[in-house]
């Protein structure tokens, strides 16, 4: 067997060569990943590296221009974002996006409809079939609100829940289609530092309870470096970079495209000066949010 075939037969995903333009820009190009079951892993990169749009790619939410996915050794490319998320990849995304004027409750149940086990004409003649299928819906859906600490806000609207709160609300929609592979778009952005740690949490109880894997995009450093397995770096839509946070963090490239090159070596390149001081050691990446740059 060749090295992918050896790959897409083990792992829970794998994609190779991932590559996506949009007119003039390559935004993804020979994007590779493999993730084994109950690994969380994070995808992390400067603002317009490609991040999100490998997100689109792999939930079908944008079709590739080339390259190959497999999910539980089904080739998932091409397939519509539905039939991805049915097999069993879920998504957040970096704007919340909840249905407001429905109750908390009523926004999971709808993520869980995807498996609903009844069909058009039970749900409008409300056959015994659809009133216990229902039932089973609402007891399933509590229960990820449980999970989420959530359970005591099921009749509110979604809209009026504080901005943490909806973000838990959009994990639970999320877990409530019985997701085996979890992405994670920014799942941190706007939470304030106890909140950071008390998702942070969350995430662990995910892969330790539930057994789902994770795949997350995060500016937070601190969380990043804490949280993850391993860590993937794109930068301009390629990647630079893999491994575990701490060879990541200490790797000069890294470094460079977050941080950019000391004055000295952008002087000496410029006008070839050989009497420019020679540049300081780079220092392993600190944990900070990784949208700060200098």
């Amino acid at each position: 067997m060749t090295d992918a075939a050896i790959r897409k037969e083990f792992d829970l995903f794998f994609c190779e060569k991932l590559a996506k333009s949009f007119g003039g820009l390559r935004a993804v190009d020979g994007f590779d990943l493999e993730l084994r079951a109950g690994e969380i892993v994070g995808l992390i990169g400067p603002n317009g590296a490609g991040k999100t749009t490998v997100f689109n790619l792999i939930t079908g939410l944008e079709r590739t221009d080339s390259g190959q996915a497999y999910f539980e050794r089904r080739y998932i490319t091409g397939l519509p974002a539905h039939r991805i998320a049915h097999l069993g990849i879920a998504r957040t995304f970096q704007n919340i996006r909840l249905l407001g004027q429905l109750s908390v409750l009523d926004n999971v149940k709808v993520a869980y409809h995807c498996h609903a086990r009844y069909g058009l004409v039970a749900a409008a003649l409300r056959l015994p079939s659809f009133r216990r299928a229902e039932r089973d819906i609402a007891r399933k859906s509590m229960a990820f609100l449980e999970f989420l600490g959530l359970e005591g806000e099921a009749g509110k609207p979604a809209g009026s829940l504080p901005y943490g709160r909806r973000r838990r609300l959009e994990l639970a929609r999320a877990l409530a289609t019985e997701a085996k592979l979890l992405l994670l778009d920014e799942p941190a952005a706007g939470l304030n530092e106890t909140e950071t740690a008390e998702l942070t949490a969350v995430i662990r109880r995910i892969r330790s309870e539930l057994g789902v894997t994770v795949l997350l995009i995060e500016h937070d450093m601190k969380m990043v470096m804490g949280l993850c397995d391993r860590l993937v770096v794109l930068n301009f839509g390629r990647t630079i970079a893999r491994g575990t946070p701490a060879e990541v963090g200490a790797d000069p490239e890294v470094i460079e495209a977050y941080l950019g090159r000391p004055k000295e070596e952008c002087v000496k390149q410029a006008d070839g000066a050989e009497t420019a001081e020679p540049a300081p050691p780079k220092q392993p990446l600190r944990p900070r949010r990784l949208d700060e740059r200098r």
